[in-house]
């Protein structure tokens, strides 16, 4: 059981760290796409407004480069910058369109590559300029060809393109954005070379975080079972002495209301005995001899026997059994899961009792099902609780240790179901997935 928390708590945790690092790793790649992208779309827009090519490939708004006379000093700004290409509003971090990373720069006409192609309305290739080396005009016409029906975007990974009119000419500008591209692609593999190497510390941490958080539970665990196994050894003796004697009083004296108490009480504790024997056997099991079992043949069998019980009680008793519904697992454990499931629905009933078997999906269902009284409906997890019996079922008299239905979810643990309890409509229903 220790072992079996400790995976869950590992798997959730890495689980959680993966879904952390993986939004992380999202963000900044979208981010970071995002910002290329948005770099492209602005200098589609100065070409797009300058006839899809650079006008202006001087200085910044079409300025050309003038020499000043030797050993004149450049001409300064009104505000005392000198009158380079950028002035200093770079040098402050502030952006500048017409510094080297805006859109407006003059090296852009020297460093984009790009080809921009014009059509008229009966698609004849009116203008044509390539400024890309790897592609060859042919190409950036055919290509240009296929994207003009579209209005813009990214195409071929590494090229964003705008499709733009001007009159009855349609034009296709495409840059290449393979060389920014690049850190952004680098950046991707590194985040992601990061959150393998961060799964795989966490998973390291936590699973020595895990073993120092169970080891007090552990400890505790085996506590508790060794109590259990010396209290149920402890007790045998004694009770098998009191019943011996209880028999010898009344082969000397004949029964009386006293004694009738003494054999009801010590068969109530016999009853403890062997349901802490059950759960320790179960418990304590490192291999289940699991083989293909004919359920709905085993689940009819027993359920005969529960039926007669019934019978004898003046309940009335329902089987629903899916034919050919089989299972792996251990026979004799499901045996005891079935047998302990129908006597608590036959123990417990007012008047009815139903017991259905069938296959929903990949599961086996066992569902069973009897009416009480005296109880809210709702989910009732404590009957599953060791030694726990409900007040009502106190005040009614009826023989149990309590121990039953724990049996019964340590046998569905053991074999990778669930089970669950609650009162629906005044019923009992007790529902187990195999």
């Amino acid at each position: 059981m220790i072992k079996k928390l400790r995976k869950k708590f590992v798997i959730t945790s890495i689980l959680s760290v993966f879904v952390l690092l993986t939004t992380i790793l999202l963000v900044i790649n979208l981010v970071n796409f995002s910002l290329v992208t948005s770099d492209a779309d602005k200098i589609l827009d100065r070409m797009v407004s300058q006839g899809g090519a650079f006008q202006d490939a001087g200085m910044p708004n079409g300025t050309q480069s003038s020499e000043q006379p030797s050993g004149q000093p450049a001409e300064q700004a009104p505000n005392g910058e000198n009158g380079s290409a950028f002035g200093r509003r770079d040098i402050g971090g502030n952006f500048d369109p017409n510094g080297p990373k805006g859109p407006n720069s003059p090296e852009l006409s020297q460093t984009t590559r790009f080809f921009t192609v014009s059509f008229d309305e009966s698609g004849n290739v009116v203008n044509a300029m390539v400024k890309v080396n790897v592609v060859s005009e042919e190409a950036a016409i055919d290509w240009a060809r296929s994207l003009s029906d579209k209005s813009g975007g990214w195409t071929n990974t590494y090229y964003r393109y705008r499709v733009w009119k001007n009159g009855n000419t349609t034009s296709v500008t495409v840059i290449d954005q393979s060389r920014e591209l690049l850190p952004s692609f680098r950046v991707l593999i590194a985040s992601c070379v990061g959150e393998a190497l961060g799964l795989v510390v966490s998973l390291i941490i936590l699973i020595y975080v895990s073993k120092i958080v169970s080891d007090p539970v552990e400890k505790s665990d085996r506590k508790q079972k060794r109590f259990i196994e010396d209290a149920a050894y402890e007790l045998k003796n004694p009770i098998t002495s009191i019943d011996a004697l209880r028999l010898s009083i009344e082969e000397k004296q004949g029964e009386s209301q006293e004694t009738q108490m003494i054999a009801r009480e010590t068969k109530r504790m016999a009853k403890v005995v062997q349901g802490l024997d059950t759960l320790l056997l179960i418990e304590n099991s490192q291999e289940q001899v699991k083989k293909e079992i004919d359920l709905s043949a085993l689940f009819n069998e027993i359920a005969l026997g529960g039926r007669e019980e019934a019978e004898k009680r003046g309940k009335s008793f329902v089987l629903n059994t899916q034919s050919g519904v089989s299972i792996k697992g251990d026979e004799n454990a499901l045996e005891r899961l079935i047998s302990i499931s129908l006597k608590n629905a036959v123990d417990y009933s007012e008047s009815k009792i139903e017991a259905t078997l069938k296959r929903e999906d990949e599961r086996v269902v066992m569902e069973f099902t009897n009416d009480t009284k005296g109880l809210e409906d709702g989910p009732l997890d404590s009957v599953f609780e060791r030694f726990w019996r409900s007040p009502e079922v106190k005040e009614s008299g009826l023989d149990g240790a309590g121990l039953g239905l724990s049996v019964a979810k340590e046998i569905v643990s053991l074999h990778g179901g669930r089970i669950r309890a609650e009162i629906k409509n005044g019923d009992f229903i007790l529902k187990v997935e195999l």
